[in-house]
């Protein structure tokens, strides 16, 4: 009788053991979490960039006005001091169309909330890398708009800037110019080669995600970087046409580099 009264105590000792490690697991608290979202800017030499009302002068002396910037940024992803990566949208979302024409476009906001925590620098790509540039990938407008053409190499523009220019000297813009960019395409000895001018921008900004927070950061972009930084950008040589011009689309592609900056 002493036997089965020590196995039914034993029981019961398990019982309450399994009962409080439940309960345990149960009340652990959740993960400290935050909203988040970008807003996507554009400026010239530091000032609010004018579209259509004004004309600004490039580091080449030529003058430019400026009608519409539009352009993707994709795989966006935040680095904490621990070296932690969060992604600021799952895979298959984690691309954004911007234009300076739609106003909802100028702001990304992630679909679910992030990690709470101090981070040191995000990362993105300016434009779509070759996993994510593949024809037909958008179905509908505006993104579908910016299709690449399949004898360039297919897939999608990574950036429109359209607009007008004139020479040094001249007061008015009146040639058309559309500084296009995708995927390059050259001759090589074993035939036509394609390059990528998707860029990945890693910009240093200390930030804070605190619980139940709704953080905003601000992705501007810098437009007269495009025309000086580390090559100078000259229209007279490069015409205002350029997706077929190989040599045009590596200058746009190492400038691009130093457009960005991201800033709370």
């Amino acid at each position: 009788m002493t036997k089965w009264r020590n196995i039914g105590v034993c029981l019961r000792a398990l019982s309450a053991g399994l009962l409080v490690l439940l309960g345990a697991v149960a009340c652990k608290p959740d993960a400290m979490q935050s909203e988040m979202r970008l807003r996507f800017t554009f400026t010239f030499e530091g000032e609010s960039l004018r579209m259509g009302e004004r004309t600004y002068g490039i580091a080449s002396g030529e003058r430019i006005a400026v009608s519409d910037i539009r352009y993707f940024v994709s795989d966006v992803v935040l680095v904490d001091y621990a070296g932690r990566r969060v992604k600021f949208e799952e895979d298959d979302r984690n691309v954004h169309y911007v234009s300076s024409d739609l106003e909802e476009s100028l702001t990304w906001r992630s679909s679910r909330k992030l990690p709470t925590g101090v981070y040191d620098y995000v990362e993105f790509v300016y434009g779509l890398d070759s996993a994510r540039n593949v024809s037909h990938a958008f179905r509908n407008p505006p993104e579908s708009l910016m299709f690449w053409p399949e004898v360039l190499g297919g897939g999608y523009h990574y950036m429109q800037i359209n607009g007008y220019w004139g020479d040094a000297g001249e007061t008015a813009c009146t040639r058309p110019f559309g500084l296009h960019t995708g995927i390059g395409t050259e001759q090589g000895e074993a035939g036509s080669v394609h390059f990528s001018n998707a860029v990945k921008i890693i910009d240093t900004l200390r930030f804070f995600l605190v619980e139940d927070g709704d953080k905003t950061l601000t992705v501007n972009m810098e437009v007269a970087e495009w025309f000086r930084n580390p090559h100078e950008w000259h229209f007279s040589q490069y015409g205002g046409s350029v997706m077929q011009n190989p040599e045009a689309q590596r200058v746009l592609r190492d400038n691009a580099a130093g457009v960005f900056e991201v800033r709370e």
